[in-house]
């Protein structure tokens, strides 16, 4: 035998079965909205059929009640109804068909339950004096005899849907929210035996209280055989109201049986329900109620058990507190006003149609548990599948509203009806349609920005948060959930109602439940939807990553021109006495600080203006030595404009000040010329002095700096020979990662 589930929460971590897509594509799962819709076209058939049947009725528009001395009394006429003549406060006497005898009119002719009769025979001559009534009211005419001797002639209608007693709506509301509130546990969570008994109760319920409001709202009579019907459909779901609530608690929270004991509750039951149904005992009100009170009985000991059974588990004996006080209340308040005083034979304290509204108390109570002590472990996201279901069931309504609407009488407007419709109705169902049906996808170039969005959010945590919206505007789950086992790539679970996706986006793999609101399952086009997704998310990371190790490189390399470069000129200007030689440092220093500054401003400069700044920097510090400065205007004039990023033009201008620093220190010379041409690729600079020379053994750290620069940005350093002096040519592209010139 499977193990049972109980409601248990899902274990995160614990694998699923994965479906393919051809399992997908064949439909063989349900949705909770697809089970939510079924339960919603349930109950409205069940709303339908019990208003046709009950307008259905012959209406004479009075309302009849037993006076204290017995009598029948009419204590309300309609207004325009086949019963206006009549006086209010009148005494009904006897009913008479055409060409038939009269039937003197009893007081146990308008009880609402037959339940209240002690004995079978008693029963079965009220339905017999209902058939007769029916018969007669099925005429054309009727004549009605007063106690004044008048005899008033009435021709029956069809019962307006303004005429119905409020009683009668109390129990069709019973019905209707118990069995909805019913199915949509039922829908979240179909594969556990709680629901599923909660769902049964549901239908017994719709079943009883529906049947009780067709025959305790008639006017006077309905026919006997569909009394009986009525009547036996009552108790039938009374009965599997009761036994479905004893064999919830003997599951819930805790089972304290094999879900195959259960079978013993309807065998007990439905020899009951026959005995009933073939009239075998006489006592009909011993039969009737006796197994109603054994039942909350039982409840009550099972309710016991199970606060015994989870004394050790907070939350479940939360959950049990909730659950049980509320069906324990809401049925034994039932018990108390309408079963006691039967079994007593008192008259109960209210009608039996109002007190089906503790019914639905019950169940109302339910749903407010459901989200606070999550009962059938169900979370809150469960609560988009009732709305779903509730907006379909009100566009359902608006509909059959719309119907009745256009076939109202003669005198009614048909232009007032179709203003309502274009201005107010079909609005309102076009909205409702929207809100819970519709699906709204995303254009591609929308998706691709916000994947782009997702990949460059400036935190770990933000990226995570986008990702995590993102997916919910794609495929609205209800639910989202972190998982602790990560997957490879993205699959399908549980018949296509998860989606199961890999870490993405510095967050945790996820766990996608019940697509479009509990609407749709995920199909193979949501699978591929969602690897490419991840995949394009995936390179855009990448992407980032490279963006973000050029930002660290760039920070980096400010930090170094900074520390090496101006920090290292200032320290030096600290130890200098010379006024001068302080102030050429300081210069230098403000000339690196400037570069440095362009780069912050822009990564990417004109090469005309670097070198213009190059060459005025130098010239202030050839001619403070005293030298002669030779570079010519003209070749940067006729050469091409090229933008050089920062990391080169701050190489090319650090060598060029080494390379004259080490003329200006070590050549003794009188004139320093600077040569450089460039075009769209490369730069050569020839700077030559007419020194003693230079070897490059004995030219120290500065030399060798200006070695490693060149090689960082592919380019070299070379010293041809020369007849006077010492000539050194720098190299380099132009473009990063630009190869050797």
């Amino acid at each position: 035998m499977k193990s049972m589930s109980v409601g248990a929460e899902h274990v995160e971590g614990a694998e699923a079965p994965a479906v393919s897509p051809a399992e997908i594509a064949r439909g063989e799962s349900h949705t909770p909205a697809l089970y939510m819709l079924a339960v919603v076209g349930l109950c409205l058939a069940a709303v339908v059929m019990t208003l046709v049947t009950t307008l259905g009725q012959p209406w004479l528009g009075l309302k009849f009640r037993e006076a204290p001395d017995g009598s029948i009394r009419i204590v309300a006429v309609a207004d325009g109804g086949p019963g206006a003549a009549v006086v209010t406060g009148s005494q009904a006497v006897s009913l008479r068909g055409p060409g038939g005898a009269a039937l003197t009119l009893e007081a146990s002719d308008i009880i609402q339950e037959p339940d209240v009769l002690g004995t079978y025979a008693e029963v079965e001559r009220f339905l017999r004096r209902q058939s007769t009534l029916s018969d007669m009211l099925k005429g054309e005419v009727v004549h009605l005899a007063l106690a004044d001797g008048r005899v008033v002639d009435l021709r029956p209608a069809s019962r307006p849907l303004f005429d119905l007693p409020p009683d009668f709506w109390v129990q069709l509301l019973t019905g209707a929210g118990s069995l909805l509130i019913c199915g949509w546990v039922y829908a979240i969570r179909p594969r556990d035996w709680p629901p599923r008994l909660f769902m049964i109760s549901g239908i017994g319920m719709i079943v009883s209280a529906h049947a009780a409001a067709i025959y305790s709202a008639r006017e006077l009579a309905i026919d006997g055989e569909l009394f009986r019907a009525l009547s036996s459909l009552n108790f039938l779901g009374s009965l599997g109201f009761g036994g479905t609530a004893m064999a919830l608690f003997l599951l819930y929270p805790r089972p304290l049986v094999r879900p195959a004991l259960l079978l013993i509750i309807p065998a007990v039951l439905v020899p009951v329900y026959f005995i009933d149904l073939f009239r075998v005992p006489e006592d009909q009100s011993l039969l009737r109620y006796a197994p109603i009170a054994a039942i909350m009985v039982l409840i009550l000991v099972f309710v016991a058990m199970q606060w015994f059974a989870t004394r050790r588990d907070a939350a479940a004996r939360a959950a049990l507190r909730w659950l049980g006080l509320t069906i324990s209340i809401g049925a034994g308040c039932f018990i108390l006003v309408i079963a006691a005083p039967a079994l007593m034979e008192v008259e109960p304290v209210m009608s039996q149609g109002y007190a089906f509204g503790f019914f639905l108390l019950i169940y109302l109570g339910v749903a407010l548990g459901l989200r606070r002590y999550r009962l059938f472990a169900i979370g809150e996201w469960s609560f988009r599948v009732l709305f779903y279901g509730g907006a379909v069931f009100a566009m359902l309504l608006l509909d059959a509203g719309l119907v009745y609407l256009l076939q109202l009488g003669h005198d009614s407007s048909l232009g007032l009806s179709l203003i309502l419709v274009a201005f107010l109705y079909l609005p309102l169902r076009d909205y409702l349609w929207r809100r819970t049906v519709a699906r709204k996808r995303m254009p591609e170039t929308e998706l691709f920005r916000s994947v782009v969005e997702v990949a460059f959010s400036a935190s770990p945590a933000e990226r995570a948060g986008r990702w995590q919206s993102l997916l919910a505007r794609l495929f609205d789950p209800l639910d989202i959930q972190p998982v602790r086992d990560p997957v490879g790539t993205v699959r399908l679970l549980n018949d296509g109602t998860e989606m199961r996706l890999p870490p993405t986006a510095d967050g945790p793999a996820l766990m996608l439940r019940h697509p479009f609101g509990g609407r749709s399952l995920f199909s193979p086009v949501h699978l591929g939807l969602a690897r490419q997704i991840t995949h394009l998310l995936a390179e855009a990371e990448v992407g980032r990553h490279a963006y973000e190790r050029g930002v660290a490189e760039e920070r980096q390399r400010i930090s170094r021109d900074l520390h090496d470069d101006v920090g290292a000129r200032l320290l030096s200007g600290l130890h200098r006495n010379d006024i001068g030689e302080t102030r050429k440092i300081l210069r230098e220093a403000i000339a690196d600080i400037r570069t440095i500054a362009g780069a912050l401003a822009g990564d990417r400069l004109p090469l005309s203006s670097v070198l213009a700044d190059l060459r005025h920097e130098t010239a202030q510090r050839v001619e403070a030595a005293g030298l002669v400065l030779d570079w010519p205007l003209a070749l940067d004039d006729q050469a091409p404009e090229v933008m050089v990023d920062y990391a080169l033009y701050r190489h090319l201008v650090s060598a060029v000040r080494e390379v004259v620093s080490n003329a200006l220190r070590h050549a003794s010379a009188s004139r320093i010329t600077v040569a450089i041409d460039w075009d769209n690729r490369r730069l050569r600079a020839n700077i030559t002095d007419d020194g003693t020379g230079l070897s490059r053994k004995s030219s120290g750290n500065g030399l060798r700096n200006i070695t490693e620069r060149m090689t960082e940005i592919g380019g070299w350093i070379d010293f041809p020979p020369v007849e006077t002096g010492t000539r050194v040519t720098l190299a380099m592209p132009l473009r990063a990662g630009g190869g050797t010139p």
